[in-house]
């Protein structure tokens, strides 16, 4: 190795000066972070251990800010080794395990390098820019020709190692440690872009001049497998290829961490132009010959299949919207009842380590490389639940024989290999419980469609397009079974309130009617309550285009005739005659309506009331008829007892649009009974079942967990936000259910919902914004997954 220079000793005396304060910031960082973990905890034990997590990290802080430097300096002159020697710290690429012997090397050492390499996958998106620049100008500053990023001694895996040896080196539960390093990468990378920026300009002040990438294919070395024909490549491909020197390229030898976030987004997003057609140089198989006996020695020394990570105790038993989610990425191992050999995280990277060794353009590396990071970052997507995320881990071995023929497949919107990890996605979000039955259907599909698709020949997008085409029919079956019952809860909806719209607008005509005058309040309600709801569904239900269907606007005269006592009085036999007319046509009406007879007996009560100035007539000559016959108490005219007098209402003094009424048969349609508890609840006065004073019966959700502590957002601005097709979760009837919201009324007060199976639940305004209010019904906040997943890779660096 070439002599480190004088000014990248001063680059080493600069980091290890700052590395005390460097450290201390990490530190407090990581403890606040897990004081305010432990107070929004709702488990006991897991405060607990939260608790001591940052108690114990603040008791070595002293400590370890002293010890940091000296750490730094010995990591700094172990990297600076040359490969094959025994140092922890050459070993680990940016977020590669070659080199990584696992059977040589103890459980502890294990642990560490795995977190460690994951704390630097974590730091590498937010150093990346820097750290390039870096690694041109320390290579420079070794004596190196080109640059070699793996020799930087200041690159950001020794300083993620050297943490987590410091760490490591408290006696503490192993969950103590992983609880620490999880929460340093965010201050870590945020001190690194400040440190790597003054070496940086420390090194340029220094007239030290950055290296070059170069593609050189020197004499000699392993060849690729099937190299492209020199009169295929471009020029600048021709002149490498022949042992000429090419111009600069900014995809270097493709070795380590050369791939970098800047180099895949601009190969996704611009096609990379005529580097990525570039042949691949002998350096790039020597590493991936390197890759592939190390992974084969790790499969071949296993003697016990894998077994995943095991579900934390009571985790099955947790309100499904509780429990936290799993970590899952590409090293994760998978079940291996489900996933077969693919479960083992060695047995995906070998297929990629051997598509590598097969590929012949720079393409079709960065297309294996564009796989793996996606697949990773829609692994960690906790809107997801676990088995898919691991389900799209366990497609990676198709996706990276998709890459080798289609590279840039991820940049095509409407490619079948992106269309089915988004459509797959989209579709889980249907489920909130990964242990039920209905989304164990769900996930056999998946499940079977995937390890199909590893099992085939991959040759073009088609294969995935046709099992995204079975996977569709098959959903497309599953919801036609359960349209039926969400479509007539829609109708009955869209009906009830269309009538209520029409009844509104019968109401204010009615309420100019120059007849109305001195007609008691009680029938006035009526008319423009129950009996505009009867004109009104008869008009929206006539198929004859009548002007008064089933004469029922006509009985209006009459009705206002008959609670007149000074026009009656004065015309008893016509009262008489007109009286047993007009009642039975009023049920006739309310019973068209879907009213129940008891719902309306008060106003009938009332009506007798007012006709009782002429009925007196009647009654003295029933009083004779009695004494002469015998025959028991006085009956009204429609064979009803007598009432007691009633007290009077209020005159209505205009009519105003009424809340929306639904019939019993309409609300259970509809979903309201659907989600009614066993337990009566508080009353709503927003959707009315029953007269003219109607009232919902009870409240719609039953009374769920305790809410959360503290209060969430403002329910109002929760419910303005919902929109059609949005999910959420919602505890019905002890149970945690994931429901969509299908269908809103026009003035937003009546919400309809629909949950697995097609099961409606239909709610007003009031009751969801209380629901909200209480955590009984939470929003999810979905999204397109891998666009997602690509924007991180476009904003990393």
């Amino acid at each position: 190795m070439p002599a480190q220079s004088f000014a990248l000793q001063q680059c080493f005396n600069e980091v290890a000066q700052s590395a005390p304060m460097a450290l201390e910031r990490c530190l407090k960082h990581v403890v606040s972070v897990l004081q305010e973990a432990e107070s929004a905890s709702p488990r006991p034990a897991e405060r607990i251990e939260l608790g001591e997590a940052w108690r114990e990290l603040m008791q070595h802080q002293a400590a370890w800010c002293r010890r940091y430097p000296e750490e730094l300096r010995a990591a700094f002159n172990a990297s600076a080794k040359p490969k094959g020697s025994d140092s922890n710290f050459g070993s680990l690429g940016g977020g590669s395990s070659r080199g990584l012997t696992l059977t040589l090397v103890d459980d502890a050492a294990i642990v560490e390098a795995i977190e460690s390499s994951r704390l630097v996958q974590h730091v590498m998106p937010m150093v990346e820019r820097p750290v390039s620049e870096l690694d041109a100008l320390v290579s420079s500053a070794m004596g190196l020709s080109t640059i070699q990023p793996e020799l930087n001694p200041v690159r950001p895996e020794v300083f993620a190692q050297s943490l987590r040896a410091l760490l490591g080196s408290a006696q503490v539960k192993p969950s103590t440690g992983s609880l620490w390093m999880k929460h340093m990468a965010e201050p870590l990378g945020i001190e690194l872009q400040d440190l790597y920026g003054r070496l940086v300009t420390q090194l340029k002040n220094a007239n030290v001049q950055a290296a070059e990438y170069r593609v050189v294919h020197g004499e000699g070395g392993p060849r690729p497998s099937g190299p492209a024909p020199l009169d295929a490549l471009p020029a600048q491909g021709r002149k490498a290829a022949a042992g000429g020197q090419a111009a600069p390229s900014p995809y270097g030898n493709l070795s380590g961490r050369q791939i970098t976030h800047t180099l895949l987004r601009d190969f996704l997003f611009h096609g990379g132009g005529d580097q990525a057609a570039q042949a691949l140089p002998p350096a790039f198989y020597a590493e991936v010959e390197q890759e592939l006996a190390a992974l084969t020695e790790q499969l071949a020394n296993e003697r016990v299949a894998p077994v995943p990570r095991q579900l934390p105790a009571g985790y099955r038993e947790m309100p499904s919207v509780e429990r936290p989610a799993r970590q899952v990425d590409v090293q994760s191992t998978l079940n291996a009842k489900e996933w077969g050999d693919y479960a083992h995280s060695n047995e995906r990277s070998l297929v990629r380590s051997q598509l590598r060794k097969d590929a012949t353009r720079v393409a079709q590396v960065l297309g294996l490389e564009l796989v793996r990071k996606v697949v990773n970052q829609i692994a960690q997507d906790p809107q997801l639940l676990a088995p898919v995320r691991e389900a799209i881990v366990a497609l990676e071995p198709s996706l990276l024989r998709l890459a080798m023929v289609d590279p840039r497949f991820f940049s095509e919107i409407d490619h079948p290999g992106r269309r089915l990890m988004e459509r797959v996605a989209q579709r889980s979000f249907k489920f909130n419980d990964e242990f039920s039955s209905e989304f164990g259907g769900f996930f056999e599909q998946v499940r079977y469609s995937f390890n199909s698709l590893n099992r085939a020949k991959i040759e073009g997008g088609q294969t995935f397009q046709d099992s995204l085409v079975l996977l569709e029919e098959a959903w497309a079956r599953q919801d036609k079974d359960h349209e039926d019952q969400h479509e007539s809860a829609l109708r009955a909806m869209r009906f009830a309130e269309l009538r209520q719209t029409e009844a509104d607008r019968i109401a204010w005509e009615l309420s100019s009617r120059t007849d109305l005058a001195e007609v008691p309040a009680v029938v006035q309600n009526f008319l423009f309550g129950p009996w505009s709801l009867v004109l009104a569904h008869a008009r929206l239900a006539d198929t004859q285009n009548q002007i008064d269907p089933r004469g029922f606007r006509s009985l209006i005269s009459d009705l206002l005739w008959s609670v007149k006592p000074e026009v009656t009085l004065k015309q008893p036999a016509q009262l008489f005659e007109r009286v047993p007319r007009l009642i039975a046509k009023l049920r006739e009406g309310l019973t068209t309506l879907g009213q129940e007879p008891e719902a309306s007996e008060p106003f009938f009560q009332a009506l007798m009331q007012l006709h009782r100035p002429v009925l007196k007539l009647r009654r003295a000559k029933s009083r004779r008829d009695a004494l002469e016959s015998g025959v028991a108490p006085l009956l009204h005219m429609d064979g009803s007892p007598a009432p007691e007098e009633l007290p009077p209402e209020e005159v209505v003094p205009k009519r105003e649009a009424g809340a929306l009424w639904m019939s019993p048969v309409e609300l259970s349609t509809a979903g309201f009974q659907e989600t009614l508890p066993t337990d009566m609840g508080e009353l709503s006065e927003e959707v009315h079942g029953s007269g003219p004073a109607l009232v919902e019966q009870q409240a719609l959700v039953a009374a769920g967990p305790p809410a959360a502590e503290g209060a969430s957002e403002e329910p109002v601005l929760v419910l303005a936000d919902l929109r059609e097709g949005d999910w959420v979760d919602l505890y019905s009837k002890r149970k945690w259910l994931r429901a969509k919201l299908i269908w809103a009324s026009t003035k937003a007060t009546l919400f309809m919902f629909v949950s697995h199976g097609g099961q409606p639940h239909t709610m007003t305004k009031r009751i969801s914004e209380r629901l909200i209010r209480e955590r009984h019904l939470r929003p999810v906040r979905t999204h397109a997954v891998v666009d997602k997943a690509l924007k991180v890779l476009e904003q990393a660096g």
